[in-house]
């Protein structure tokens, strides 16, 4: 796939899911799914691969391996970097090393999945869906 195609592909592939999962997720939810999993699984594992390793479907479309995040809290001196994590995933921080930024910024698109759905996503529930992102990705932390 040539480099201009899949940076087509991706904001295209990364939009459905976020249209397409809320109602999934809270499906999972209800099934007993951890609290945060099936939003991880909808909205990030696609890149970042459904054991939050990096080795997501479309990990191989992208100019770096995404990171595994699992490794979070090993790499922070045992401490899971929440607040890091969350300004990442809201768009607040960039990292660096990636370049121009390939992750969507999620809190924007939450809340466009909500007008798509003709329910307007307050940010409140944008904050309160990354909290539980954040819940599930602490526990999947190597110890």
């Amino acid at each position: 796939m040539t480099n201009r195609l899949q940076r087509s592909f991706l904001p295209l592939a990364a939009s459905a899911l976020v249209i397409l999962a809320p109602r999934a997720t809270l499906a999972q939810q209800r099934l007993g799914v951890p609290p945060g999993k099936g939003s991880f699984i909808r909205y990030c594992s696609s890149c970042h691969g459904a054991d939050a390793k990096g080795n997501g479907p479309l990990a191989n479309l992208l100019n770096q391996k995404p990171a595994d995040l699992t490794l979070l809290a090993k790499k922070n001196n045992g401490n899971f970097p929440a607040q890091r994590v969350q300004r990442i995933i809201d768009g607040r921080e960039e990292v660096a090393a990636h370049g121009p930024r390939d992750m969507p910024v999620w809190g924007q698109r939450f809340g466009e999945a909500g007008e798509a759905a003709g329910q307007p996503t307050t940010q409140t529930a944008i904050r309160e869906q990354i909290q539980l992102l954040l819940q599930y990705l602490n526990e999947v932390q190597e110890k």
